[in-house]
């Protein structure tokens, strides 16, 4: 029993300390900025890759580790983020595909809190363990486990098909405007 719950615990820790740290081993590759009705900055986005992925033009394969880091300007409330992530996804996604990971985008969207200016989310993926972190100001907030939801769920800024805005994901990938 003593095994079990010790392994555990260092099983969380590393993936705390990876989900916070991870960006020290990163390095961005873009970033932008996200405005609302174009006038009111609403968060600087950066994107994080290791340094041998960092010229990958895959970044929602799963064997690509990444990070996403939103640093706030505004104050919003959970059912904001909740919203808007449910309208993305629907715009890129038919609902079996949505459905199919539908425990995995509500355990992350549970652990959502309000932020306030200057909270910075990070949401990070670890391509050896299959598992994406949500963390908010350097605090682990949920982990989950499936290559797939990660994949569908950093596509909200990412994807080719219908992003939060492809300006942003353009600087994001770093690709000539």
């Amino acid at each position: 029993m003593t095994r079990i719950i010790l392994f555990l615990f260092l099983a969380f820790t590393a993936t705390c300390t990876w989900a916070i740290g991870a960006t020290s081993e990163m390095v961005r590759v873009g970033s932008g900025e996200i405005r609302y009705l174009g006038l009111i900055k609403v968060y600087d986005a950066s994107l994080y890759l290791n340094a041998e992925q960092a010229r990958t033009q895959q970044v929602l394969d799963s064997d690509v580790s990444r990070c996403l880091k939103l640093d706030y300007d505004v104050s919003l409330k959970v059912e904001h983020f909740v919203e808007g992530a449910e309208t993305i996804m629907a715009k890129q996604h038919n609902q079996a595909t949505i459905e199919a990971v539908r425990p995995e985008i509500d355990m992350l969207h549970q652990a959502y809190r309000d932020v306030e200016p200057g909270d910075s989310y990070f949401l990070c993926y670890d391509s050896k363990s299959g598992v994406t972190s949500l963390a908010l100001n350097a605090q682990q907030l949920v982990a989950v486990e499936s290559p797939q939801f990660a994949e569908l769920y950093f596509g909200i800024w990412l994807g080719e098909k219908n992003p939060i805005d492809t300006k942003l994901r353009d600087q994001l990938l770093s690709r000539q405007l």
